[in-house]
């Protein structure tokens, strides 16, 4: 018996929008067709907030035409029972896209996931390429499990 997904407690939302696991971007090129980019993300100011090279193929079609949609999940081992238990927050939203002036986006979604002491000096890398910001403010959002 296939059972419906329950809906995540707010506990649950945080602890997996807080986990070092990218989010998955999805973004429209110009013939209506979706492409999937992985990206660290951070959720912040009620937004998901991405940076990413200028120049990418992500961010270009983003200027083309802002909507997008993101998907971060997790997925358990194989239980005794056959379950994966899975969690997953998707949204769907227009990203809005601005310069990382000062570095400041790059550093705080750098900080989430690389930690010891290499942490600073790749922060410091990351934030000294010009990046564009990919803030998506959900106009929709899903946050499930499976078991």
């Amino acid at each position: 018996m296939i059972r419906p997904p329950r809906p995540l407690t707010v506990d649950e939302i945080e602890a997996l929008l807080a986990a070092d696991v990218p989010a998955r971007l999805a973004t429209l090129d110009r013939h209506g067709f979706p492409h999937v980019t992985p990206l660290w993300f951070i959720w912040a100011e009620g937004a998901f907030l991405l940076t990413s090279l200028p120049d990418r193929a992500h961010v270009r079609r983003l200027e083309r035409d802002p909507r997008a949609g993101i998907c971060i999940d997790l997925e358990e081992p194989e239980r005794r029972d056959g379950q994966r238990p899975n969690r997953q927050v998707r949204a769907v939203g227009e990203a809005e896209l601005f310069a990382d002036e000062d570095g400041m986006w790059t550093r705080r979604i750098t900080r989430k996931y690389v930690a010891g002491p290499a942490a600073v000096a790749r922060e410091e890398r990351r934030a000294a390429d010009p990046r564009t910001v990919i803030r998506l403010a959900p106009v929709r959002l899903i946050a499930v499990a499976s078991v």
